[in-house]
């Protein structure tokens, strides 16, 4: 009986030298300076936070929120020397992409800054094909062992020459990691979601789609009942005192304990830029930013801390954030979008993200914990595409200036990972 062949094919085996350079594959596009621009579209973030005297044993309800535009500064670097992951029968060489984001506000004050880096995992499609489209350089290689492993390593009787373990297949194709300096560190991973989508704008979210929004159920939203379908029109509810909030719902949830008495402030809020529809649902912001653009193609990467299965990201807080104002989950959208420029007459880059990240402190109404998602969304383009009596005046973050020793040029290190 002839056997059914493995789906997993083996990869191209490893030799010393390779690969020589990097494998960077859609995060290639990210390479160079991102920046909003005079006349164009801000950015804009939503954050609940715990009010003051609160405690993480508090009512549900009890927060301060705040909302703003701002500009940002978003530098990727490529590090151009390949990372080796080594696994045995499998290797590994990972693009690394270097990033740093400066976010300053209407007054340009610092609001926020993050350090961080993407990673090219390579590609994760079985079985393997030496032409497929992230494949020059490889990323991933086989690696068998012969005599000179098995002696040096002590192999024996274990194994011998010649032998392979089976190949990984990666879930995902990208991660990201970064450092936040409130005291979190962030792992999301993920994929492009959307390849080379040609000729037309991006989705960003229908209308009041619930997983975008500033507002989640646990903080006592009723999506059919409290925004009007189809429209953005702020609803009548929200032009009414706490105490008259919910007249027709069970006696223990109107007036100052229904969900619209504790969410008002979202829907009414009207500072540093920021007011309703917005707050409410801060996408529409990249939506508005697309209309009248003509677009070339896009593509979709989308990243997560958690996953239904598998391998998972990850959030990490320091001991007072844990506490008080727990990190648990972060996702990232982020569309890499070729547009047709009429003053220009080029085709150049826009690069749009939406980041949401879920907040838990206080007790839900239910008794269960409350989630806050805290939003960020912004449109920026690249710095040189931008006019120059467009361009606004670069961010500088304040840091403390070292004084360096005169010597030596510096000199460029590649990577020693080739040696076996």
């Amino acid at each position: 009986m002839e056997h059914q062949k493995s789906s997993v094919k083996p990869y191209p085996e490893w030799k010393k030298g390779q690969p020589k350079e990097a494998q960077f594959g859609i995060l290639s596009k990210l390479h160079g300076t991102w920046v909003n621009w005079k006349d164009g579209p801000t950015g804009l973030h939503t954050t609940p936070m715990p009010s003051p005297g609160t405690s993480s044993e508090t009512v549900f309800g009890v927060f301060h929120f705040k909302s703003q535009e701002y500009r940002e500064q978003l530098k990727f670097t490529q590090v151009n020397a390949p990372v080796r992951n080594r696994a045995g029968s499998n290797e590994q060489f990972n693009g690394a992409v270097k990033y740093e984001t400066a976010i300053i506000d209407n007054k340009n004050l610092l609001q926020h800054f993050e350090d961080g880096m993407y990673l090219w995992l390579g590609e994760n499609k079985m079985p393997w094909s030496p032409d497929g489209p992230y494949q020059n350089p490889r990323s991933m290689f086989k690696h068998t062992s012969d005599k000179k492993s098995v002696k040096i390593d002590g192999a024996e009787p274990v194994m011998g020459p010649g032998q392979l373990g089976p190949q990984f297949v990666a879930p995902h194709t990208i991660s990201r990691s970064g450092v936040i300096p409130h005291g979190t560190t962030i792992h999301l991973t993920g994929n492009i979601t959307k390849p080379n989508v040609e000729g037309q704008a991006p989705h960003i979210a229908d209308l009041w789609e619930s997983q975008y929004l500033a507002v989640s159920p646990t903080m006592g939203i009723n999506i059919q009942q409290d925004l009007i379908s189809g429209s953005r029109v702020k609803p009548k509810w929200t032009k009414l005192s706490r105490e008259q909030q919910a007249p027709d719902a069970p006696p223990e949830f109107r007036g100052v304990n229904s969900g619209r008495a504790y969410i008002q402030k979202i829907f009414n809020y009207d500072k540093f830029g920021a007011k309703f529809p917005f707050t409410v649902q801060p996408n529409l912001k990249l939506i508005d930013a697309n209309k009248g653009l003509r677009f070339k193609k896009y593509d979709l990467i989308e990243l997560d801390s958690r996953h239904d299965t598998g391998i998972q990201g990850g959030t990490i807080n320091n001991a007072m954030v844990e506490r008080y104002c727990r990190v648990v989950r972060m996702r990232l959208r982020m569309w890499l979008e070729e547009i047709y420029d009429e003053e220009s007459g080029k085709i150049i880059d826009q690069l749009q993200y939406e980041q949401i990240v879920d907040f838990e402190f206080m007790f839900g109404s239910s008794g269960g914990t409350t989630q806050w998602p805290h939003i960020q969304v912004n449109t920026l383009r690249r710095e040189k595409d931008i006019p120059k009596d467009k361009r606004l005046a670069p961010i500088m973050i304040p840091k403390e200036t070292h004084e360096e020793v005169d010597g030596p040029d510096p000199i460029v290190c590649p990577m020693g990972h080739s040696k076996s």
